[in-house]
Order: C-alpha cells, then structure tokens, then sequence
C-alpha cells in the first residue's frame, strides 16, 4: 500500500480577487461570487500570505452514561487570509495601483484624479466595497466571498514599506482547480531612507526611525437567520511614530500630552519621488497619546503612541 500525496510548494501561491462592480450588467448581488458572475480578476503580488479555515466548536453537552470526548458541532465555518502588500504606485500619476481593491475593502473610498493622483480616504458610512477572493494553492481554489479587511501600515528606516492586511470572507467552496498564470503589474517598492522618504509633525520635518499605523477595524463574521455575512462595525485608528529626538526648542511631546487642552497635529509622510511611484500617507488630527526614548544606532529618539482623531488618507500620485 503506498502513501497518497502531492509536493505542493509553499510558494506556489496565488491570490486574485475582485470587487463589487455597482455599474455590472447583469447585476451583481452582494456578497455572491463576482468572478463566477463574469468580473475580470486582479492578481495580487503578495508576501507571506496564509489562509486559514476558521471553525466554532458547539458542545451538546449530553448525558449518555458513557466518559470520554464527544463529537462536537462544527459551525460558522469562514475563511480568513493575513497577508503583506509592498507599498508603490502604478507606475503612472493618476491611476490606481494594481492593489487598489484591497485598500478599498478596508473601509476606503477611491477618488481618481486623471494624470495628477489618486486617493484613497478612510470612511465611516458602509459605502466601501466586499469582495470575491480566489486563494489558489496547494492545487486547489479556496473560494473567499463577501470579504472585508484590516490593514495596517509599516513604514520603518532602511526597510521596504508594506501594508498587512487581515481579510475575513465567508466559504465560498474550495475546489480542485489549477492555477492561473500570474500576471502581476505592481511596481518595484523603493526602500525607507533620506533619498525617498520625507516626514513632517504639525508641519516641520523630523528625522524618522519608524511609523506605524493600524486602522483597528472590526471585522466580523455574521451568521444569523436570514443573513450570513462579513461586515466592518468600528474603526479606531491608531499607531506609533519613532523619531530622533530634535532640540527641545523645535519640539516640545512632554508639553504636548500634559496639556489640559486637547492637542491635535497634522502629519504627512511621502514615500517616493518619482511621479507614479509616490505614495502618501496624511492625517490632519493625530492625537500624541504619551512618549518615551529609544534608541537608534547610538542616538536617543522619541516613541510616541498616538490616535488618528481625524481621517486617514493615503495619495499614489
């Protein structure tokens, strides 16, 4: 008798996916599968990408006069996939990254302007978009439907800037099916540093170590009578900012969070100079939450947790 197996490769993965189309003829009905329905996929170049089945256990709890485990009620079976996107334009000022639909199922509205830029900023009013994701691997299609996202941004010195974004969908099937050719568009990211990458608090420049941000969005899968779904119910935004400390005279953090007022700072951070390969991150309210020291190759810096007060906003231009 000999063993049944395939050498599958790790790496011979594929995530292409497609969002909710309102202008589709025939119409789209949300959360059905959109790929299916005739959306033309995108292929996402991703990095460390993971899908995982998620299972809630239902205990019946019987007395059948017998001792050991019993069998449990497998339930509200969903999927979700954790996966890191390097941070880059498309290549062309005004038109949106290959990776843009992603961006849009975390709760942000896309505003393309023609030959100038294209910006994506954070909503609160259920207008985003879900979406069908096709996770091909292991010789299969793991079908992912009705998905919404997470993401979180990490911008650190001498590093490549990425997005992690933490998707959740319903089940939508997995069948044996083989992988497309991957046919990935996305530009080559440039990595943290002078050349590059320009930060400015309340409109002076700092020296930046890191930046991080998080949208803390809550992602819930949903299964009730008469709907089954994945929806986004709150977004808290928040982060850490680490620079090296300037002279106390330019800036001032232990004034800032002592003050009975409430002080909020606009910050931008622009990744890239070449057009069609900048990328933006602002907010016109960040919130200085406390500060701390580090250290950096010898040198003192401030750590400093902070709440985006205002609205997150990120420009490819």
């Amino acid at each position: 008798m000999s063993a049944k197996f395939q050498k599958y490769k790790v790496k011979r993965l594929l995530l292409t996916m497609a969002v909710f189309n309102a202008a589709a003829s025939p119409a789209l009905v949300i959360g059905e599968d959109y790929i299916a329905a005739g959306e033309t996929p995108k292929h996402i170049q991703t990095k460390n990408a993971e899908l995982s089945l998620e299972i809630e256990t239902l205990d019946r709890e019987l007395d059948d006069a017998t001792l050991g485990y019993k069998p449990q009620m497998l339930v509200g079976q969903h999927f979700t996939i954790s996966t890191e996107v390097e941070i880059a334009g498309s290549g062309t000022a005004g038109t949106a990254p290959v990776y843009n639909d992603l961006i849009k199922i975390c709760a942000f509205s896309e505003t393309v302007n023609p030959g100038t830029d294209v910006q994506y900023e954070q909503l609160d009013d259920d207008s985003w978009p879900d979406a069908t994701i096709y996770f091909y691997h292991a010789g299969r299609n793991h079908k992912v439907l009705g998905a919404q996202a997470n993401v979180s941004v990490a911008v650190a010195n001498g590093a490549l800037p990425t997005y992690t974004l933490t998707i959740t969908g319903t089940y939508g099937g997995v069948l044996k099916e083989a992988m497309p050719t991957p046919s990935f568009n996305q530009l080559k990211p440039v990595k943290v540093g002078n050349q590059y990458t320009t930060f400015t608090l309340d409109g002076s420049e700092y020296a930046l170590i890191n930046y991080s941000s998080d949208q803390n969005n809550e992602v819930n899968y949903t299964d009730l009578p008469g709907y089954e779904g994945v929806s986004i119910d709150d977004i808290a935004p928040e982060g850490e900012i680490e620079i090296l400390v300037p002279d106390h005279s330019d800036f001032d953090p232990f004034a800032i969070v002592n003050s009975e007022a409430e002080v909020f700072l606009p910050f931008s951070l622009q990744h890239g100079t070449t057009a069609g390969n900048i990328v933006t991150f602002s907010n016109p309210e960040l919130q200085i939450l406390g500060v701390g020291y580090g250290e950096f190759e010898g040198k003192r810096t401030f750590v400093m947790p902070y709440g985006a007060i205002g609205k997150n906003k990120i420009t490819v231009s």
